[in-house]
């Protein structure tokens, strides 16, 4: 019996001396060095482990909550100062691509940051470290915890950091600018005439209207669109075919 509280102390004291060996290792990587690392730990303590620890720990939820609102606050700001050509709907809409849970789980793939969560067996097994969710929250959470030990100027060096490359990959990505206008020049330039919308289909009273628009370049059938009217079916239709392009998809 005493032997085995021995072992267990002694287990205790190794997985904490291998935890802040961990811990170290991602500030090292992040780049931010806290000056409490037991926030960062809790940043990275997925609600699956509260049930398998065998001290008292908190999850990262708070942190996570906490954190959206700091990276919202970040990426709003800079887009504001760095984007002034920009009007509400066009920030808003590479914000919303920056904050989004593919782009935050391929930072924190780049970090690595799957192998530093602490999580219940049964998520690990399931692919916990992997999963895209898990990955988005637990960045978002840690950015929580940089502001909170270090302050808003620190999370915001830290955030731009590993956010910086993917604000303006994604301004980049033709199919979030005005889609007919972007569609237009392109097809201009390659063909020296412009894309046709024809209405396809139109359905509904004159308060609900539906309509199906094909959109044609030189004469061929490429897309349809939907939309609650002929403008938003158009705009529908020339996103799909952008998306194409920047996939490498479209033969037009």
């Amino acid at each position: 019996m005493e032997k085995d509280k021995k072992t267990e102390i002694q287990n205790k004291k190794l997985f904490k001396k291998n935890r802040y060996r961990q811990l170290g290792k991602l500030q090292e990587l992040i780049r931010v060095k806290f000056k409490n690392k037991s926030i960062l730990n809790r940043a990275l303590t997925h609600r699956s482990y509260l049930n398998e620890a065998d001290h008292e720990v908190k999850d990262n939820e708070r942190l996570e909550y906490l954190g959206d609102s700091v990276l919202g606050l970040i990426v709003n700001e800079y887009l504001f100062r760095h984007y002034e050509d920009y009007q509400e709907g066009g920030l808003a809409k590479i914000k919303s691509a920056v904050v989004s849970e593919d782009t935050l789980s391929k930072v924190a793939r780049e970090l690595n940051l799957g192998s530093f969560i602490l999580m219940g067996k049964g998520e690990e097994q399931s692919g916990g470290r992997e999963r895209n969710s898990i990955l988005s929250n637990t960045l978002e959470a840690v950015i929580g915890s940089v502001y909170l030990d270090s302050g808003l100027k620190e999370a915001r060096n830290f955030v731009l950091s590993l956010i910086k490359n993917d604000i303006e990959r994604i301004d980049n990505m033709t199919y979030l600018r005005d889609p007919k206008t972007t569609l237009q020049e392109y097809v201009q330039k390659k063909y020296k005439e412009r894309p046709d919308y024809v209405i396809v289909e139109e359905q509904g009273p004159d308060h609900r209207k539906h309509f199906v628009v094909n959109l044609k370049i030189k004469g061929r059938n490429i897309a349809l669109g939907e939309g609650s009217s002929k403008r938003k079916a158009e705009m529908n239709a020339a996103t799909e075919v952008l998306k194409k392009i920047e996939a490498g998809e479209s033969n037009i």
